[in-house]
């Protein structure tokens, strides 16, 4: 299992796509995040204001292609900007202007795990997803403010 920008040098070396999880609905671009429900509940305004950044900066991501290349491949360490550029195409799309947790996503890998590890057998994605933070600014007008200053 591999992932851009690794996915790409690979095809590019002959290597074959088997499965494109993106077609199963599995978003390889957007892992998710993930904390403690107990630091969430403690400490509010500090995931409200975090949850605000990775909006916009997936806004940067989705609205400004050379920032984005520049920086995957700074911090990548991808020498070939057409890795960069590649991977960056390959990844926009997974890149929604609403970042809700993908619940049924979610629910698929569980439901995988669950085949090794029997205790997850009755898991329900549900029950890990807090998306009140998005929703909050979603109905306050933000995300479709920062939408239209771009």
């Amino acid at each position: 299992m591999s992932t851009p920008p690794e996915s790409i040098e690979a095809h590019r070396r002959g290597c074959k796509y088997l499965i494109d999880f993106s077609e199963y609905g599995l978003n390889y671009a957007l892992g998710g995040i993930a904390a403690r429900r107990d630091y969430v509940e403690r400490h509010p305004e500090i995931t409200r204001q975090f949850i605000k950044a990775y909006v916009e900066g997936m806004h940067r991501y989705r609205t400004d292609r050379e920032f984005t290349v520049n920086v995957q491949a700074e911090y990548s360490g991808i020498t070939d900007r057409s890795i960069a550029e590649e991977t960056y195409d390959l990844t926009r799309p997974g890149m929604p202007p609403v970042p809700y947790p993908v619940v049924a996503s979610l629910q698929t890998l569980l439901d995988f795990m669950a085949a090794e590890l029997p205790e997850g057998k009755n898991a329900c994605a549900q029950q890990f997803v807090d998306d009140r933070f998005i929703r909050e600014l979603e109905a306050g007008g933000f995300i479709a403010r920062i939408a239209k200053s771009s």
